[in-house]
């Protein structure tokens, strides 16, 4: 890995695969494909600028959170019982019990 937030994630997640998944895809919000906010918000994770603490707390970034979620959502909503079922156990055989901390897989 090799950022400085690695070690975030891994401590918050308890999970070494959950945390490169997550820092995999700050990776790929710099890339500004969704908005130039987020992007900047991930290039300042992923270099130690800002932690996910002050992310959290930021107004910076509410809006865009907001949004990023509420999209995120209603795909959820939006999936019939087999396509979630089928997400689901995709999910679990990638990175296993991610509920439990510290689980290495």
């Amino acid at each position: 890995m090799g950022e400085p937030i690695d070690d975030e994630l891994r401590r918050m997640t308890g999970n070494p695969k959950v945390a490169d998944a997550i820092s995999a895809g700050l990776r790929q919000l710099t890339k500004g494909g969704a908005g130039p906010e987020l992007a900047e918000m991930a290039r300042d994770l992923l270099a130690g600028r800002i932690s996910l603490r002050d992310v959290g707390r930021s107004s910076a970034y509410g809006p865009q959170l907001v949004e990023a979620f509420s999209k995120f959502r209603q795909w959820q909503i939006d999936l019939s019982p087999e396509e979630r079922e089928r997400i689901e156990r995709q999910t679990e055989e990638q990175f296993g019990d991610a509920a439990a901390p510290d689980h290495q897989v």
